[in-house]
């Protein structure tokens, strides 16, 4: 994406951001009908939508309440990018310094010793995936395990997925709260849990009570709308900011080697070019080896570029289009075919966003396993901080 196409898209955002609630409808009764429709023949448990401020939709089915907290696997991840930008505007760190300014470990590692923490959040730092050292059996400190991580590639080459990351990001926060006496988990639960009123119900955690950045949280789909409807809003939340919009808006801003993940959060701002091409991601994640060729990617060409997705498996979904302050919640359960691209097309029938010429259409059955929860086996559960 060219430079100047970026800035005006997030120009854009920030001004959406300070939408309200004033605006009418925009998604046909039809289509949310139609959605909820396909959810319940494709693997889903629940699904809210929120609208200008206005609950459109909340059900739930195939077995499952109101009241039931779900695993959001790798939807924990986007808690820790707005994280990220709280900790720079309050000075803690800059997204731009070395991680071996804090981890003297890595001086000394030709690829480790450039690596920002900027690239640990986008995922191009190059660093091994960590799947079977970080959700594999073993009593590690699972924190300070992934420091001993090996560089893959060189720093900006490849989009990596994977919780090491997350890992050796919540390391470098461990080490700077230390000297406050605080925690990286009880910085997350003062600066977005407590303020926003979610309820973690329970973390996945290590054997030494460290909880799991990448994939760790349960809560219920109200608790998970709070979330989106605070991204929606420019980071405030009943009038109180708790994000800076213009640094939340800088979590959107994706890579050239993947335009479809920015810091945490994976978005649709390229959808309109005409190479686009509709990316699976939770299909496209169990592919062995993981592909590093993200290049034109979008989650869905009828849905709006500004749309913001938290995603994790099983089909968990928190989509974000802050231009129509629109969140929507999708629970979902193991499954094989649930498909963004096709649930959003379905969604946005009738709404605001146009069709793109020339897309694709998707394929309707596939074979699928969910991101890495079979792996889970070497992390323990904890209640809620």
């Amino acid at each position: 994406m060219l430079p100047s196409r970026l800035a005006l898209i997030l120009m854009s955002l920030t001004y959406c951001f300070g939408s309200t609630g004033s605006a009418s409808a925009q998604l046909s009764s039809e289509a949310i009908n139609a959605a909820h429709q396909y959810s319940t023949r494709h693997s889903g448990i629940g699904m809210i939508i929120r609208e200008q401020g206005e609950t459109r939709f909340e059900k739930y089915y195939n077995g499952h309440d109101r009241d039931e907290p779900v695993h959001i696997y790798s939807g924990t991840k986007s808690f820790f990018g707005a994280l990220a930008v709280i900790a720079e505007d309050e000075g803690i760190l800059s997204l731009d310094e070395r991680v071996s300014d804090t981890l003297p470990e890595w001086k000394t590692d030709r690829f480790k010793s450039q690596i920002t923490l900027r690239e640990l959040l986008d995922f191009t730092s190059g660093l091994e995936t960590g799947f079977e050292e970080i959700y594999g059996r073993s009593n590690a400190d699972k924190l300070t395990l992934s420091v001993g991580l090996d560089a893959k590639n060189a720093r900006g080459d490849s989009f990596i997925y994977g919780p090491s990351h997350l890992q050796v990001f919540c390391e470098v926060l461990r080490r700077k709260l230390e000297k406050k006496g605080q925690t990286y988990y009880g910085y997350l639960d003062r600066k977005l849990i407590k303020p926003l009123d979610i309820n973690i119900t329970q973390w996945r955690a290590d054997s030494h009570g460290n909880p799991i950045p990448s994939a760790g949280m349960y809560m219920t789909g109200r608790d998970w709308l709070g979330f989106g409807e605070m991204v929606c809003s420019g980071g405030s939340w009943k009038g109180k900011q708790i994000v800076r919009t213009d640094s939340l808006a800088s979590c959107f801003k994706p890579t050239p080697i993947n335009p479809a993940f920015g810091l945490c959060f994976w978005v649709n701002s390229y959808r309109e070019q005409p190479d686009a091409r509709e990316v699976d991601v939770e299909l496209f994640l169990e592919k062995e080896p993981l592909p590093e060729d993200w290049s034109r990617a979008c989650l869905s060409k009828n849905a709006p570029t500004d749309l913001i997705c938290s995603l994790g498996s099983n089909f968990q979904r928190l989509y974000m289009v802050p231009s129509m302050n629109l969140v929507v919640v999708h629970q979902g359960k193991k499954g094989n075919d649930f498909r963004d691209a096709e649930f959003l097309s379905i969604l946005f029938d009738g709404g605001q966003s146009t069709p793109v010429a020339g897309a694709e259409a998707p394929p309707t059955e596939r074979t699928v396993k969910p991101i890495a929860p079979k792996r889970f086996g070497g992390l323990f559960k904890r209640p809620g901080e």
